[in-house]
């Protein structure tokens, strides 16, 4: 539990992170990021987790012999272990206009959930960025590590910028700016930016990060329930249209945004991305607790 000067300035209570205490992140893959932790590296190093034998060469720190190996094989071999270490969580939240839509707004739940993860990183000692996405990575800040860096985490969310046009390819691509290092980013968003989302999730490929995405749309995106004639307004600024809502035009709306969300999951899966479609009215503890687990990036 974090004392009540962090939940005081933090989106979630206190009731809710004591639910998220036992919840580490997870990853694919072992990373070596050279910053010691509490992690699984690739590298050898000297934690109390064996990982395997290897020849002795000469040089080799003669304390980790294993004598038994040689009393039966009459060649000298050493004990490597597991090194660990610590992660960079990057939290990436779309702040763009579109966000704001819904009951409740996407915007609520991505920031609440990007409270949840933050957190979660935080006490497990990785060092935490949390940034905000519009048409550029409009703000971003380092929290560093340990729970009693969540006040900070809390006071960039709640002023996060709460309005843009969406570019997520540049936004994205501007994370080159400050990620030097492999880590593992969650990009938390609805994905409706014009230009795509592709060219800006294989930049943070090519800085060697882990991606998540984890798609947010409202529960009338997801299933409208609308008839007659309607003036739409793009979120984003784009103009109005005007509309006549009938059962084909929700058909072909549902088959659209059906070909769109397969389309986002398949890229993922063909690159080993994580991703998961969430709906806005899901309470914080049931996507972290429930659909997070389903696709284990928590444990």
């Amino acid at each position: 539990m974090v004392n009540e000067r962090a939940t005081s300035r933090f989106p979630l209570d206190s009731g809710v992170l004591q639910r998220l205490d036992s919840l580490p992140l997870l990853t694919r893959r072992p990373m070596a990021t050279g910053r010691p932790g509490r992690r699984r590296s690739p590298l050898a190093g000297s934690s109390m987790e064996f990982a395997d034998f290897r020849r002795y060469t000469p040089g080799d720190d003669f304390r980790r012999i294993d004598w038994r190996a040689y009393a039966r094989l009459e060649r000298l071999f050493l004990r490597v272990f597991e090194a660990e270490e610590n992660l960079t969580v990057t939290v990436l939240v779309d702040c763009s206009d579109s966000m704001s839509y819904g009951l409740p707004t996407k915007a609520s739940l991505a920031m609440e959930l990007a409270a949840a993860l933050a957190y979660v990183a935080l006490k497990c000692e990785d060092s935490v960025i949390v940034g905000a996405l519009t048409d550029k990575l409009t703000t971003y800040r380092r929290v560093g590590s340990g729970k009693n860096a969540v006040w900070s985490v809390g006071e960039f969310l709640q002023r996060l910028p709460r309005s843009g046009t969406t570019d997520l390819n540049r936004a994205l691509y501007d994370l080159g700016r400050i990620v030097n290092r492999p880590g593992l980013t969650i990009v938390i968003s609805d994905f409706l930016a014009p230009g795509g989302y592709q060219t800006g999730i294989q930049a943070l490929r090519q800085l060697r990060q882990e991606v998540a995405l984890l798609q947010i749309l409202a529960p009338d995106e997801l299933e409208p329930d609308i008839q007659g004639d309607w003036q739409l307004q793009d979120s984003e600024g784009a103009g109005n249209v005007d509309v006549s809502v009938s059962p084909a035009v929700l058909q072909a709306y549902r088959a659209r945004l059906a070909t769109f969300t397969q389309e986002l999951a398949a890229f993922a899966h063909s690159y080993a991305i994580t991703y998961t479609l969430i709906s806005s009215d899901t309470t914080v503890i049931d996507v972290v607790q429930r659909i997070l687990r389903q696709v284990e990036l928590v444990k």
